[in-house]
């Protein structure tokens, strides 16, 4: 099997556990991962690459360590990445597959959305499709996130904000790497396809059943949802990604969805709702924290 998980049912377990925060025991994070990683090379038969593999132990030491909360004397350390933004070398703080916050030098402080593709939601395991599981997809996110660390990318942008205030960068090097390794998918925001070189890539992703693809490849991909009650100006729509051309496609819709509810496409993407302001801190939703 070709692909970005190994099938082994224990590894697959481990990484899906739920992190929450644990006793204070110095040896929990080391003997987590160690665990880990003999579990992972003891089921290396189950098809996964070297190269993967070596990410998803890096992937389950990530989330051994945020096992424990840092002690109220210890500083809170980001994993600092290194970008290139419109030729000038900057630090940065991946939070996730597709965005960054940049953490020193002319654009410090600013916030990051990536052009051209996407990664899955990594604030808890809410897509599902084909024959993974919401946790297994979660785990890929999680992944993706890493991956994104682990490089050096170079970006250019004309400084055009979205909606959330983040700058529009375009990372052709990241989103390419990201693709080819079935860690994303291609997407535009329009009805237009994206390029071919990134479609080149999704379609190579597919065919060896690397990351997202491994076990199933919808028509189109559930990538955002929201409520009719939400306030928005407009038709209210759901967007969906093609999975063959990248290009997006509304589906209007008049429903108010609860916090947690699964949402289903005929087409077999699904995705759990839940409003922007319950996906993090004290008041982050339930369904989350499984």
């Amino acid at each position: 099997m070709k692909a970005g998980l190994p099938s082994s049912p224990r590894l697959i377990a481990l990484l899906a556990m739920p992190i929450r925060p644990a006793r204070p025991a110095p040896q929990l994070r080391l003997s987590t991962a160690v665990l880990a990683g003999r579990l992972l090379f003891a089921d290396r038969k189950a098809g996964l690459g070297v190269a993967a593999r070596r990410l998803a132990v890096a992937t389950i030491c990530l989330l051994a360590a945020s096992a424990l909360p840092l002690s109220t004397t210890e500083a809170v350390a980001r994993p600092m990445s290194r970008v290139f933004l419109n030729g000038v070398l900057a630090p940065v703080y991946f939070n996730d597959g597709d965005s960054f916050t940049v953490l020193g030098g002319p654009m410090d402080g600013t916030k990051a959305r990536l052009a051209g593709y996407n990664t899955l939601e990594s604030f808890g395991p809410v897509h599902r499709w084909g024959k993974w599981s919401a946790h297994e997809l979660y785990v890929q996110s999680k992944m993706a996130t890493l991956n994104a660390r682990r490089g050096v990318w170079h970006c250019h942008s004309e400084l055009n904000r979205d909606g959330y205030g983040r700058i529009l960068w375009t990372c052709p090097d990241l989103i390419l790497d990201q693709i080819r390794k079935g860690m994303a998918h291609a997407m535009t925001v329009t009805e237009e396809p994206s390029p071919l070189d990134q479609l080149e890539a999704m379609r190579s992703a597919q065919a060896e059943k690397r990351g997202i693809w491994a076990h199933g490849i919808p028509e189109y991909i559930l990538t955002s949802t929201h409520s009719n009650d939400e306030g928005y100006a407009g038709a209210t729509y759901n967007r969906l990604v093609s999975t063959k051309t990248g290009a997006s496609r509304k589906w209007l819709h008049g429903d108010i969805y609860k916090d947690c509810q699964e949402v289903c496409h005929e087409t077999g993407s699904c995705m759990v709702h839940v409003a922007f302001n319950k996906r993090y801190g004290p008041q982050r939703a339930g369904c989350l924290s499984h």
